[in-house]
């Protein structure tokens, strides 16, 4: 079939265009644009009118540069896989990692001393006694009776040093608590007055004895009367008796030498003596009597 060289060289250059996925002929124009004028070409030519554009077949009729620019646009698609925008990846905050702890050194085991042991203290062993000769041994716990003329010293301790606590009359019945106690010469021993008295007296010198574990009979002491004392009329005659205490008081007896009374009250002192309040065992005689004056003992304990 031949062609219009004119139209060939004045539309060649714009061969290959595309409108809208039709092929623009060679008229320049796309389909249904001027329909004449198509016609009108191509009659011109001597080619029979054409109604429509032929359409775009295969990738042979297309230009080398539109399937360069396909390329261009398929390859990264076909890398990428999509044009979709990715998300955009959230940067991690590096996360610090653990101090890794300090590694505390053992302490070490504080090592005990070992205990030291005491030794035992030693219980001193008190040295025996070394027995007293004594020529008239008294005896813990028992009577005994003061025969010493002048009467005995009572002292705190068993030494002459020691202070006097009272005097022990002869006849004296006392009680032995503890002894013998050798010192300053003389044997010890610790008694009882039986009247509220504690201490120490000397049991004698050489061969002289001062106490005698023989009581015997109650005998009269030289010393004053106590309540509850039984008491002798040592008076050479007769003692008197009165009301009450002073010599001006009535007269309601008269007691006898060795008459034996108890002492119920006294002593109250009047007119020069100290009066004692007696009573016989039958109860017959009952009243005040002086006990004595300047060294006599008219009233004397009997132990």
């Amino acid at each position: 079939m031949s062609r219009d060289s004119n139209s060939e060289s004045r539309f060649g250059n714009q061969t290959g265009r595309h409108c809208k996925g039709w092929r623009i002929g060679p008229s320049g124009r796309c389909p249904g644009t001027d329909s004449n004028n198509v016609a009108r070409n191509a009659t011109a030519a001597g080619a029979p009118a054409v109604g429509k554009c032929q359409r775009a077949g295969s990738a042979k009729n297309l230009s080398p540069s539109l399937l360069a620019m396909a390329l261009l646009w398929v390859v990264p698609i076909l890398a990428c896989g999509s044009f979709q925008p990715r998300p955009t990846p959230t940067r991690e905050q590096p996360v610090a990692a653990p101090a890794a702890e300090t590694p505390v050194p053992d302490q070490p085991t504080p090592t005990v001393p070992p205990t030291t042991t005491p030794n035992p203290t030693q219980t001193a062993v008190p040295s025996p006694i070394p027995t007293i000769a004594v020529r008239n041994p008294l005896t813990i716990g028992e009577p005994a009776r003061i025969t010493v003329a002048g009467g005995l010293n009572v002292r705190e301790q068993p030494t002459v040093r020691s202070p006097a606590v009272t005097l022990l009359a002869q006849g004296k019945r006392i009680t032995v608590l503890e002894g013998p106690v050798s010192s300053d010469g003389y044997i010890w021993w610790k008694v009882d007055d039986n009247q509220g008295t504690v201490g120490w007296v000397a049991g004698g010198q050489g061969i002289d004895d001062w106490i005698s574990p023989q009581v015997g009979e109650a005998r009269p002491i030289d010393r004053s009367p106590v309540i509850g004392d039984r008491v002798i009329v040592t008076l050479n005659g007769e003692l008197t008796v009165r009301a009450l205490p002073g010599i001006g008081s009535t007269i309601v007896s008269r007691a006898r030498t060795s008459q034996v009374f108890e002492v119920v009250a006294g002593p109250q002192a009047a007119d020069g003596y100290f009066w004692y309040q007696i009573r016989s065992d039958d109860g017959e005689v009952e009243g005040w009597a002086a006990d004595g004056r300047e060294g006599e003992r008219w009233l004397s304990p009997l132990e």
